[in-house]
């Protein structure tokens, strides 16, 4: 395909398909325009944009404007599960997006107070802010009667036991635990906040001091230095005496500040200053630190304050001893910088330090899948000062024990030559060997560096699949998100049902009443509320044929409000959309274009937005759009047992009959955008072509009406794949239609096969950018797209590139390079999900599925910035991803914002979403069309495991038999489903048999087992 053709298609890609929306879009359209010029300058054969259209948009721009929200430190409660209770804490991140690695120190209130409290006055935060780290103020429950921690030192559980008589009075058998409270507090920061485990410390106040001593010795293993204050050691006597012994003591780092003059709790030293022969219990420390109890040196901080140091290095024992009679928080000298100061040097080895060096898939790996993890030393970019140099050797060590399962060493990337895309060198570290199933990590041990926690298994991805999947519930328009569906905190009471809203929508340029229609349902189209039917063809067709690929991982369990009624839940979910669209169809047959709100408003939740709504006319974009989307859709729907849904396939092939005809009739009614300012999401006459010739081959698949395979043959070669050979990532859905006619009983021989030649010569040989560019390992990263590919949703065309190799196995294509294409499709699958040079899992806040550095925010008008959901989006929404056409907007005045400006292409990405005029949006909004991509990427590769299922009953032989169309070998453990019979003619193997229904043996048929 000529250069001009291709970018100028990228451009028409970009305008197309990434609509401004609620938010102040001049700039972004200038984005737009500024992208699209870059390809035109580049090249100047091709023809301009109209240059009304670009007066329009800098119109636009002048009159948008929107506040800037800054990203600064972060004060915030959470809760978690311990011992059977839910326990709280405040906290304070001295960023909205703190680093990995972070130090974390716990601050323990006194009695009586609680976390909120102490932090009032502690003056830690400040501290935190200036030398990054984060604090923790963790609340205590009631305990033997009052607000207090389970500070009293012993081994039994609760507060004391009955006739102790140096513990509690009385004992509180009850008491939580409040040891296991702070374990679980501290796995709990590094599962959301990644710290760094070797820097975590403990300081409180009083009777949290008090909690200080116990917990120096009942976590010394995870805890690196301890600093009570106004406190003492209290514990059971026998315990204590047994724990102060070289046997059993852990040394620690110790610094104790009391007030001489104490009224409430006795200091160390009565009377001070003097040299007493034993200071309790500091001595016990001492001497086992470092065989010096009985002495100490003295320096003085100020005239009112003396620092008493027992052990001068190694795990020091100091004491700070004020000249006053307070027990109150000191205000002599600077409390919390000098605890800061003292513990801050100390830390543990126990914990291998997680390092973004070592980039694996968070969520994990099939047991048969090759497993690459990408080793990592930056050399130009944001991070170009944080090289890295991996060791000979590396393991993959078991996570449940540390046990080392394989040895390996990594192989160096392109000779050591640095990556341009990335800016890094790069090792590879292949463990393709790992197959049994268990959670593992990637180890350097001379540096002690190791990566996030990944499992291997064949149901790796389920639990992503079905929070991905779920993004769509939360994007439903006009239904009341709500427990047990909607997690807590992102439900909502049902948007858009208002005074000329969707239940009353009227027409854009004309809003009498008698224009009203009810419009309800749908899905919000990206980070905006907005509805538009043009925009469903790509999403509806990756999520259709995501189930037609493999049935079998779209079950009916995902949570939201269908589920358990028997019909796959992602059929649910789309009916959702399906609905709407049938709302959209007018009598005629044609399909409204789009429902919006007039300006770029918008309201945070969305059940509180109350600006009108209105419609577009029909259009042919919609009604070919409508037309391919509702017959796909039948077929779908028309397949399953359920006889209402049958009945409901029925509906849509009507449907989609009456929108082809109106489109066939009307094939250039162009629509007007005049009364919005939103997005005109209209196509060009390539794409209402391409749309009306996916609509024919899926009805001809639905319905066998040759009249439509009449039109597709004629028309085929008009689509760029024929037109141009050229099989490429911005057309996938156009692609896929025409593929899809290709496996439909009747087509026309020739046209099915120039089809397939042309895709399959494209992919395998005759672009440098599909498998060619694999098997030559072009890409340090190994999920390849030339860097004219990384525009505004990258992500999105980065799942298209992989489902075009997984196309190839799903056809047949080409079974001798079967597993380059499968190995080529789950690159893109690991990059996605970390294997990157950002090392960030695109999907948001996906720490509940196992991805311990995932995208911590978006671009949302529900949970964008400044809201309460700044820095807590529901888990599974996909990221727009690198960008380097990236600018803000005119209007910006700040700082060159780098990353993402400037950096190479793949670094070109920033977590974050401020709005006008930083335009965070054009990396890090979320649109449903990427999202689709991206889960039928998932769900393809959820085929390469070793189990086969049945979808229907049929022959053995069959590949239509099998999820995937995978006819099962003698590896494969096969799963034959309930009310599926099959028949076996001949011999068959498998390794084994999973019988919930029937098979049945023709004359000399025969299975063998195992391998």
């Amino acid at each position: 395909m000529p250069f001009c053709h291709k970018e100028r298609l990228k451009c028409r890609s970009i305008w197309r398909s990434y609509p401004i929306r609620t938010k102040s879009s001049g700039d972004s359209i200038v984005t737009k325009i500024y992208v699209c010029l870059s390809y035109f300058w580049r090249n100047p054969l091709i023809v301009m944009v109209s240059s009304t259209k670009v007066v329009y948009l800098v119109l636009l721009l002048l009159v948008v404007s929107m506040p800037t929200w800054a990203q600064g430190p972060v004060n915030g409660s959470g809760s978690l599960q311990s011992g059977g209770r839910t326990r709280t804490f405040r906290f304070h991140l001295p960023t909205g997006l703190p680093k990995d690695n972070l130090p974390v120190v716990l601050a323990y209130h006194g009695d009586g107070g609680n976390g909120a409290s102490f932090q009032s006055y502690a003056g830690f935060d400040a501290i935190a802010d200036a030398q990054n780290f984060i604090v923790v103020y963790p609340d205590a429950v009631t305990v033997g009667g009052s607000l207090q921690f389970n500070k009293y030192a012993d081994n039994v559980p609760g507060f004391g036991a009955t006739g102790d008589t140096n513990g509690p009075n009385p004992a509180d058998p009850n008491a939580p635990d409040d040891v296991l409270f702070t374990s679980d507090l501290i796995d709990y920061l590094f599962q959301k906040y990644r710290i760094n485990r070797n820097r975590v410390y403990v300081t409180g106040h009083s009777g949290g001091g008090f909690m200080c001593y116990f917990l120096s010795m009942a976590l010394p293993n995870k805890i690196a230095a301890f600093a009570p204050v106004a406190a003492s050691l209290w514990g059971k006597n026998s315990f204590l005496s047994s724990y102060f012994t070289a046997a059993n003591y852990k040394p620690v780092p110790l610094m104790h500040i009391h007030s001489k003059g104490d009224p409430v709790v006795d200091p160390p030293i009565i009377p001070y200053p003097k040299t007493p022969g034993f200071v309790w219990p500091l001595s016990n420390y001492a001497y086992l630190d470092c065989g010096n109890g009985s002495t100490y040196t003295t320096s003085a901080v100020n005239p009112n304050v003396d620092s008493l140091t027992f052990c001068s290095s190694g795990k020091k024992v100091v004491l700070m001893m004020t000249k006053d009679a307070s027990h109150g928080w000191s205000t002599l000298f600077n409390v919390p910088q000098t605890i800061w100061n003292f513990v801050k040097g100390y830390q543990l080895t126990t914990f291998p330090e997680f390092d973004n060096h070592l980039k694996v898939d968070q969520f994990g790996y099939l047991p048969l899948a090759r497993k690459v993890a990408v080793i990592s030393s930056p050399q130009t970019g944001y991070n170009a000062s944080e090289t890295f140099t991996p060791s000979t050797y590396y393991q993959i060590r078991r996570a449940a024990d540390n046990s080392v399962v394989m040895r390996g060493s990594p192989t160096t990337w392109n000779s050591g030559t640095t990556h341009a895309q990335s800016g890094d060198k790069v090792w590879w570290f292949d463990f393709s060997q790992v197959q049994q199933a268990g959670s593992y990590f990637v180890y350097d041990s001379i540096r002690n560096k190791r990566s996030y926690t990944f499992e291997i298994n064949n149901d790796v991805y389920n639990s992503v699949l079905k929070n991905a999947a779920r993004v769509f519930f939360y994007q439903r328009s006009g239904l009341a998100k709500q427990t047990p569906y909607a997690a807590p905190p992102w439900t909502d009471g049902a948007a858009f049902l208002g005074a000329q809203q969707d239940t009353d929508c009227r027409l854009v340029t004309n809003t009498n009443v008698a224009t009203t229609k009810n419009l309800r349902g749908g899905w919000f189209d990206a980070g905006d509320y907005n509805k538009y039917v043009p925009f469903t063809y790509g999403t509806m067709i990756d999520l259709l044929l995501a189930y037609e690929d493999n049935p079998v991982v779209w079950t009916d369990d995902f949570a939201i409000p269908e589920s358990g009624n028997g019909v796959p839940d992602l059929l649910d979910e789309a009916k959702w959309e399906l609905d709407w669209m049938l709302r959209m169809q007018q009598p005629d047959g044609s399909l409204l274009h789009k429902v919006s709100v007039t300006d770029f408003s918008a309201v945070s939740p969305p059940s509180a937005d109350t600006h009108f709504r209105r419609y577009g006319a029909a259009s042919t974009d919609a009604t070919a759009t409508g037309a391919a989307v509702l017959a796909l859709a039948a077929i779908q729907f028309k397949s399953l047992s359920d006889p209402a849904k049958k009945r409901y396939g029925d509906t849509l092939q009507t449907a989609a009959i009456n929108a082809y005809s109106w489109a066939s009739t009307n094939p250039n009614v162009a629509f007007s955008n005049t009364g919005f300012q939103s997005v005109a999401a209209t196509n060009d006459a390539h794409d209402r072509l391409a749309r009306r010739v996916a609509a024919a081959a899926f009805l001809y698949g639905l319905t066998g009406n040759t009249t439509y395979r009449s039109f597709f043959d004629a028309n085929y070669s008009q689509i760029h794949l024929i037109q141009w050979g050229y099989a490429y990532p911005f057309e996938a859905t156009y692609q896929d239609a025409l593929l899809y006619y290709a496996r439909v009983s009747g087509a026309t021989t020739s046209v099915k096969n120039a089809i397939l030649t042309t895709y399959s010569t494209s992919i395998k040989t005759s672009n440098a950018e599909n498998l060619p560019a694999y098997l030559s390992q072009t890409d340090a990263y190994r999920a390849f797209l030339d860097d004219r590919n990384y525009t505004w949703g990258s992500n999105e065309t980065k799942a298209h590139q992989g489902n075009m190799f997984f196309a190839m196995n799903t056809y047949k294509l080409d079974g001798g390079n079967k597993t380059n294409y499968q190995d080529a499709g789950m690159g893109f699958v690991h990059y996605l999900h970390g294997v990157n040079p950002t090392a960030y899992c695109y999907l948001t806040n996906m720490g509940v599925a196992g991805a311990e550095f995932s995208a911590p925010t978006m671009y949302h008008s529900w949970f964008g910035d400044g809201t309460a959901f700044d820095f807590n989006p529901p888990p599974g929404y996909l990221m727009g991803g690198a960008n380097p056409t990236y600018t803000p907007d005119a209007a910006y005045s700040g700082p060159v914002i780098s990353p993402p400006q400037n950096q190479p292409v793949q670094k070109s990405y920033k977590a974050w979403n401020t709005s006008y005029p930083e335009n965070s949006w054009e990396l890090n909004e979320p649109a449903i069309y990427s999202q689709a991509a991206y889960l039928r990427l998932l769900s393809q590769s959820m085929c390469y495991t070793d189990v086969v299922t049945s979808v229907k009953s049929g022959n053995w032989n069959d590949s239509s038999t099998w999820s995937c169309g995978r006819i099962p070998t003698a590896t494969d453990k096969v799963v034959i489903q309930k009310n599926n019979t099959i028949s076996v003619a001949g011999t068959v193997q498998a390794k084994s048999v999973t019988l919930r229904g029937t098979i049945t043996y023709a004359s000399g048929g025969k299975l063998q087992l195992g391998n």
